[in-house]
């Protein structure tokens, strides 16, 4: 784990920011003027150094590949864990994390939230019993593999509909929950052979978009490639969980093998808490999740909790979208290209 991505707040900083957040309302819908409050608070209330990494995040000159925010405010109490796409105002004691999620967010980029993915803007991945085995953030029982988030939406029309980036923080804490998995791409492609990066870099591979973007069938690119740009800026369009690449050539079938190899050598794990705030650069970050069972609280409901946000540089791309709230976004049907 790179130390220099990790930001510390002390306890006076946290009982700052957590004092100035609990007094915003949430707005499920994302509206602007929720998202304005909330830039204004952050930049007044979080210390120079946290509101300068993640600007310099937001421009793009010296990205990091992950930003990790420990000893943030928390809702004082949790009573339960909702349904995982159903807003439930009791399921604790305020919106503390919602707030603060949307705070970090807003000053990285624009946030958003695409309808099936979560119907509010802050999207909840609780495990649910009938998703145990699905490969999304609901399930629990497969290890969601290495992937760029909706690598496959890069390729869609004319439009980029995967995020620049998305933020997870934990709001109710399962001990014997999953690890969250982070690889940089960079240091992936480090340990790969020059032959070996160009062919990731030729349209050589189908993806296919992920399942809650799929209609009748499972749509996929033309051929596309899984590395564009230089080795050290790069722009990844990767996904190693199954059935969702699809090499057209032996060459780079292998090709793609020695770069999940490389993932999980330079990868590294880190529990999703509460107090804790993660922001993943989606360009040339790749994440995955543990497999795990899950357990239960008396009444049945599931300990883990965990809070998602997209973010883009701006919403342009979704300009064609269905605003089913102001930034909860339903797709149309697209063509992938």
């Amino acid at each position: 784990m790179n130390k220099t991505c990790i930001f510390q707040l002390t306890d006076s900083e946290r009982d700052r920011l957590g004092n100035a957040l609990v007094e915003i309302a949430y707005d499920p819908h994302g509206s602007m003027g929720y998202i304005t409050d909330l830039r204004m608070i952050a930049l007044s209330a979080l210390p120079r150094r946290i509101v300068d990494a993640l600007s310099e995040q937001r421009a793009s000159i010296n990205p990091r590949s992950h930003l990790i925010f420990e000893n943030l405010p928390t809702d004082e109490q949790i009573f339960t864990t909702p349904a995982p796409e159903v807003f439930t105002p009791a399921a604790k004691s305020g919106h503390l994390s919602e707030n603060l999620i949307m705070a970090f967010a807003s000053l990285i980029g624009e946030p958003y939230s695409i309808f099936f993915e979560g119907a509010d803007i802050v999207n909840n991945l609780i495990p649910t019993r009938k998703s145990k085995g699905e490969y999304t953030g609901l399930g629990s029982e497969v290890e969601l593999d290495f992937h760029i988030e909706n690598a496959a939406l890069k390729f869609m029309d004319d439009y980029n509909f995967s995020p620049l980036g998305l933020l997870l923080t934990g709001v109710r804490h399962d001990p014997q929950g999953p690890l969250t998995r982070l690889a940089d791409a960079r240091a992936a492609l480090e340990r790969l052979t020059p032959e070996d990066i160009e062919c990731l870099r030729m349209p050589l591979y189908r993806i296919k978009v992920p399942y809650r973007w799929r209609r009748d069938s499972a749509q996929q690119t033309g051929p596309v490639s899984l590395v564009r740009g230089s080795p050290d800026l790069p722009e990844i369009s990767a996904v190693f969980y199954p059935d969702m690449v699809e090499p057209t050539t032996s060459a780079a079938a292998f090709s793609m093998e020695k770069f999940y190899a490389a993932i999980r050598e330079v990868s590294f794990g880190i529990d999703i808490v509460p107090g804790r705030l993660v922001y993943i650069d989606n360009r040339f970050t790749l994440h995955s999740r543990d497999k795990f069972n899950g357990t239960y609280d008396e009444a049945g409901n599931p300990m883990r909790w965990v809070q998602r946000v997209f973010v883009a540089p701006n919403l342009w791309n979704h300009r064609n979208l269905n605003p089913v709230k102001s930034r909860v976004f339903q797709p149309k049907e697209a063509a992938v290209c």
